[in-house]
């Protein structure tokens, strides 16, 4: 694995893959839980959809630019 490999392993030696995009709004930080949005609602699924599937998901401020990261990790 390099640098710009995505796949890595955790402490407890499992394999993952970690995705971070980024994100420059500055207004909207993401809830520390996904919340279940209404079902006539025509956004608000992402997170919902990365919490159950992600083993681990949060928020990392971006160092060079407004905004934040937002990154999940998938174990094997």
């Amino acid at each position: 694995m390099t640098a710009a490999d995505p796949r890595r392993r955790g402490m407890d030696g499992t394999a993952a893959l970690r995705i971070e995009v980024s994100d420059t709004r500055t207004e909207r930080t993401p809830p520390a839980v996904a919340g279940t949005p209404c079902s006539e609602a025509e956004s608000g699924r992402g997170l919902l959809l990365v919490s159950r599937l992600a083993a681990r998901w949060g928020t990392v401020p971006r160092a060079a630019a407004p905004g934040k990261g937002v990154w999940a990790e998938y174990v094997r």
